[in-house]
């Protein structure tokens, strides 16, 4: 069995080869929903824009047991750490491109996300996400939260704590 090669995946998300998937930090954004969210059957698929089997069998090997490892980090209650440096809590960074990746995965099984029963909890859970990346730019309130330096600093603090609240959330019956 392989081992997880955060060097290769890096070189090709982050590379020209990649054509049909998301830079490495939305990689990782985008899995870290997959991982902490509602079962998504058809994430790889989504993930490489319907084109999974173009893209290097060993990059696809790398990329589930890149989920594997997130899925048990939070298992374990361990966390799940970024795999880069978080050099500025702005929408122009790797958690602005990380949070592109989470809130894509969402939105794409929006359905199974929004359940009444969980809606309030996941809004407050996923502000920082939202906040991270540029979606709704035209939302005033969305902009004075990012013209916040310090606001956007402990935002940014947050999001480790709040994959673990949803992946209690999504993942332990009441």
């Amino acid at each position: 069995m392989s081992s997880l090669n955060l060097d290769q995946l890096s070189d090709y998300l982050d590379g020209d080869q990649n054509e049909y998937g998301l830079d490495f930090a939305a990689t990782h954004g985008f899995l870290c929903a997959i991982a902490v969210g509602p079962k998504f059957d058809t994430w790889l698929d989504a993930l490489f824009d319907g084109n999974p089997n173009k893209v290097p069998s060993e990059i696809v090997v790398q990329v589930k047991l890149w989920l594997e490892q997130l899925r048990q980090s939070l298992a374990n209650e361990e966390g799940i750490e970024f795999p880069f440096e978080i050099e500025e809590a702005d929408v122009d960074s790797s958690l602005g491109d990380w949070s592109v990746g989470f809130v894509d995965a969402m939105f794409l099984n929006e359905e199974a996300w929004f359940t009444p029963e969980f809606e309030e909890q996941l809004v407050d859970l996923t502000l920082p996400m939202m906040i991270f990346s540029g979606v709704d730019e035209e939302d005033a309130q969305m902009e004075s939260f990012r013209r916040n330096g310090q606001l956007m600093d402990e935002l940014a603090e947050e999001i480790p704590d709040n994959l673990n609240e949803l992946f209690l959330m999504y993942h332990t019956q009441s």
